[in-house]
């Protein structure tokens, strides 16, 4: 078929009114050249064995451009298949794509399958200004060439992508991709800030499947909208001798946003990164699974840490959660996967969302295990602090999450969030820490996942040496007898008490303050009318409830009804949410008893 002009009255990219496709194809060493096809739903859907599409223009094209695949007219086959010098503009769909299917389903729940698509040849095509898909999608198959085209202003999506179609597509087991220009391309379709060149499934939005040995190599990204090259989940990349100018966001990205990477595999060599923002960075790696080896690059060093807008954060004062500290990942902060959309206000944006809490601007979201962020302050006076939390959380969160300094000393303890109903509906959590006087980073590390934060608030800590930290707080025990439980060592009341089971040292009984509190003193008493006895504990204290550490060693206490049956034991300043009393012996009664447990404050 040669030098034909193929148009239509198709308004959108359905089968309505006679609207479909111009030319759809299949068989062996077939040829369409010299077609200039418009205004149709499709351009070329295309199959077989040796056939080409060449010197063809479309323009104003609801759907794919040129799609060659292994379907078109009931075929199972498509290998050895060319599309060069072509002009594509104006796509609803993508511009160029190879579009290998694995199978389809059928109306009986069986599936019919297809044959696995072959060395395809994408070369010297100009695609620009799709507006609903690539300029140019590699989806499965292996051994295609995809060299020297040029590809720009995508209106939404990856400017050239490399990967696989949907749950149904072929795995990709190898490509080379080189010699290709890309011009501002990438997008913000569904808030996902789109790369201009992506290697990696997902590129559909379905994170599933093979990506494997794609050689990128000699392609120039220009002006990308947000990062210029980026990685999803893929193994044996080779990326190399690659030049990315002016990104809108990174450079070189491994799991951008909404492209997980949690495992892959790449060689990063030889690549030029050129005019990066403020705020962004030639390379980042945000999945802790994925291995990539660099070498001979060319660009800046990373950007070392240091306070969000170049001044650090008053304390007391509040820091805002958005405002974590420069450097990207590994430095300023830690992330498994990157999901923000905050794109506007800082560059990597990476777990930032629109708050509804009072004041507005953004919160920190997507938490998950082993994440961490870093703020830079300013102390102003040495003490301790009561610390805010501005929190959101559908569920309560136990030990969601603890505030450490620069050497990784745990400040607050583990701290419980309370569920506020939903990710946008906004209650408060406190903790307390002590910091010293002066400029440090803290680091808030998330433990668990589930809840979201807005800022946290420092306020110099009215707790003093005559607050009982202890009173009403939560407690647990080893074991009680008849109705002597735990509870009753946090009541006040000195005429209640606690008391174990009978002849089964140890036994412990520990209480709760909600957050780590910092506390120098233990009191221990019991019923002022009963006699004198000894009992033989120890004090120990805990950041997270599981681990406990020696604050005052197991010696023999006496209380004696003339000191109102009051045992005072002080111990170096220590900083825990959970303190314990273990009794290993009583010569009063073979249980452990207490009747008040207090705890106060440094």
């Amino acid at each position: 078929m040669r030098d034909f002009h193929i148009d239509a009255n198709a308004v959108s990219r359905s089968t309505i009114g006679g609207d479909g496709g111009a030319m759809d194809t299949t068989g062996t060493d077939w040829s369409a050249d010299g077609i200039w096809t418009q205004h149709t739903m499709s351009g070329f859907w295309a199959s077989g064995t040796g056939g080409t599409v060449e010197n063809s223009r479309l323009t104003s094209i609801w759907a794919d451009g040129i799609n060659v695949n292994n379907v078109s007219l009931n075929a199972d086959t498509g290998n050895d298949l060319t599309v060069t010098n072509n002009f594509v503009r104006g796509t609803g769909d993508d511009a160029i794509a190879i579009n290998s299917v694995a199978y389809n389903p059928n109306s009986d729940g069986s599936q019919t399958h297809y044959n696995p698509m072959t060395d395809v040849t994408v070369s010297n095509n100009t695609s620009i200004a799709p507006w609903g898909g690539k300029g140019i999608g590699i989806y499965g198959g292996s051994g295609h060439q995809v060299r020297n085209n040029y590809i720009s202003d995508t209106a939404r999506y990856i400017g050239l992508g490399a990967g696989r179609f949907g749950v149904n597509g072929s795995d990709l087991l190898s490509a080379t991709v080189t010699g290709n220009t890309v011009v501002r391309s990438g997008g913000n379709a569904y808030s996902q800030g789109q790369p201009a060149l992506h290697i990696g499934n997902g590129g559909d939005g379905q994170n599933t499947g093979t990506v494997d040995k794609v050689t990128v190599t000699g392609n120039t990204v220009t002006d990308s909208l947000y990062d210029g090259i980026a990685f999803s989940t893929s193994t044996n990349t080779l990326l190399q001798d690659n030049t990315v100018n002016a990104p809108g966001r990174n450079g070189i990205a491994i799991s951008p946003p909404f492209y997980p990477a949690p495992t892959g595999s790449a060689t990063i060599t030889g690549n030029t990164v050129t005019g990066l923002g403020s705020g962004t960075s030639a390379f980042v790696n945000n999945s802790t699974g994925f291995v990539a080896t660099l070498s001979d690059n060319h660009w800046p060093p990373p950007a070392p840490e240091g306070p969000f807008g170049g001044t650090p954060a008053a304390v007391p004062g509040t820091v805002q959660a958005e405002n974590y500290d420069t450097g990207g990942q590994g430095v300023g902060y830690n992330v498994t996967s990157v999901n923000g959309n905050a794109n506007s206000y800082r560059a990597d944006g990476v777990d930032l969302d629109n708050t509804s809490d009072t004041g507005g601007g953004y919160n920190l979201g997507w938490t998950g295990p082993g994440q961490w962020f870093r703020y830079t302050v300013d102390v102003a006076a040495a003490g301790t602090y009561t610390l805010d939390l501005r929190i959101a959380a559908p569920s309560a969160v136990p030990g969601a999450l603890h505030l450490s300094d620069a050497s990784g000393t745990n400040l607050t303890g583990a701290v419980d969030l309370p569920a506020t109903g939903d990710w946008q509906t906004w209650g408060t959590a406190t903790a307390h820490v002590t910091l010293p006087a002066g400029r440090q980073i803290l680091t808030l590390n998330q433990d668990s996942g589930g809840w979201n934060i807005n800022s946290l608030g420092f306020t110099a800590s009215s707790d003093t040496p005559a607050t009982n930290l202890a009173a009403g707080k939560p407690t647990t025990e080893s074991s009680h007898t008849d109705v002597y439980t735990s509870s009753n060592v946090t009541d006040g009341n000195q005429g209640s008490y606690w008391e174990s089971a009978n002849n089964a040292f140890p036994q412990w009984v520990q209480v709760d303050l909600g957050s780590a509190r910092s506390a120098s003193r233990a009191v221990l008493q019991l019923p002022v009318t009963w006699g004198a006895r000894s009992q033989t504990l120890s004090l120990s204290g805990s950041a997270d409830g599981t681990t406990f550490t020696t604050l005052k060693s197991s010696a023999a206490q006496t209380f004696d009804p003339g000191a109102k049956n009051t045992v005072t034991l002080t111990f170096p300043a220590a900083l825990r949410r959970y303190y314990r009393v273990t009794i290993a012996a009583n010569t009063g009664w073979p249980a452990g008893q207490l009747s008040e447990f207090q705890v106060w404050a440094a």
